[in-house]
């Protein structure tokens, strides 16, 4: 597939169909939390790397440097609503009232979500962002956030399974 092909693809399917449809495959939302969880991967972020690298794509270092928009996002708006909706889940199990609250919470989290993975869309219309993915990079996993070195075998796992899955 021409480069050209390749960048028409990622337009016509957007970064957040994939994103919903990915999350819901069998075993890709525990993994994904997982890594969040446990290796503070930005769940966003590797969600945009693995739908480039479905279409044959990887970001350049010009796409790079562009993410510290979004990690300023992420840090700003979605990782406080979801630190705040994760500390009130003792509270609403005792108290039914606080649940419309936690809900809200949930809400305005994947809404700030939805945000940051629309940035992450635009980065990869720009000139210059994406660029065809050679041969071994697409087997290869592309994680520049965290070194290697940092993760547990179960990390490397669940990434190589992740990669296999888009």
């Amino acid at each position: 597939m021409r480069d050209s092909t390749r960048l028409t693809a990622i337009q016509q399917n957007s970064l957040w169909d994939f994103a919903l449809d990915f999350y819901a495959r069998p075993g890709v939302s525990q993994r994904l939390l997982r890594l969040q969880d446990a290796a503070g991967m930005d769940v966003c972020v590797l969600l945009w790397r693995l739908w480039l690298h479905h279409h044959g794509l990887v970001p350049t270092a010009h796409a790079e440097r562009a993410l510290a928009d979004v990690h300023a996002w992420q840090r700003e708006y979605t990782w406080p609503l979801r630190d705040r909706r994760r500390r009130l889940k003792p509270a609403a199990a005792d108290d039914p009232a606080l649940t419309p609250l936690r809900e809200s919470l949930k809400e305005a989290e994947l809404l700030a979500e939805k945000a940051a993975l629309a940035r992450l869309e635009a980065i990869s219309q720009q000139a210059g962002c994406v660029r065809h993915a050679a041969k071994d990079a697409l087997v290869a996993v592309h994680v520049p956030d965290v070194q290697a070195g940092e993760l547990t075998p179960q990390q490397h796992h669940d990434l190589a399974l992740l990669w296999a899955q888009a």
